[in-house]
């Protein structure tokens, strides 16, 4: 019985070796047999080496375990793929910083005009802004007649004047009337 239970282990231990071996042979191949036709078709089995015969439909193949093969041939460069999809941005760059900072320029000259109109809106209500705003049209009506009243003023100043120098001679003892000068040209503010 010791004897038997000795084989036993013995058989055990050496059958444990056998199956934890690698599946590299000695030449640096693996070598299997695969099932090429009937049930069961494509199947796999792992062999000891090259001189293991296959059974009947199935084939021998082997590979090497570190890649590539003796037999193996470069084969032709295929045709371009299609682009890849876009990229994130990146990090601005020295150009960037620098558009930066001529933003941050530009929002800090915005920023003190703000302060300098809110300085002079300081006080004024609401109800006033839109007044104000309301009597732009009335403003632009009384630009216009100033610009109308002007010009015939001006016109009237130039008849006047012309009037004088035909009665002067006329009538010795007339005084002339007093022309007032010419009112400088009026425009309205845009």
């Amino acid at each position: 019985m010791l004897v038997s239970v000795l084989a036993l282990l013995g058989f055990l231990a050496f059958s444990a070796t056998a199956s934890a071996a690698s599946p590299i042979a000695k030449d640096g191949k693996i070598h299997a047999c695969y099932k090429a036709k009937g049930k069961g078709k494509g199947t796999l089995r792992l062999v000891r080496n090259g001189k293991v015969r296959c059974p009947r439909k199935w084939k021998k193949v082997a590979w090497y375990a570190a890649g590539g093969s003796s037999t193996t041939v470069q084969g032709p460069q295929g045709p371009q793929g299609e682009p890849g999809p876009e990229g994130k941005q990146g990090v601005p760059g020295v150009e960037g910083n620098i558009v930066v900072k001529e933003l941050e320029d530009k929002v800090s000259e915005l920023l003190t005009k703000v302060a300098a109109l809110e300085g002079i809106l300081s006080g004024v209500t609401n109800a006033e802004l839109l007044n104000a705003i309301g009597a732009v049209p009335a403003v632009g009506a009384l630009c216009e007649q100033a610009e109308d009243l002007t010009s015939q003023t001006t016109a009237l100043g130039t008849t006047l004047s012309s009037l004088n120098t035909v009665l002067s001679p006329l009538l010795l003892g007339f005084s002339p009337v007093t022309v007032p000068t010419a009112l400088p040209p009026f425009s309205c503010p845009n």
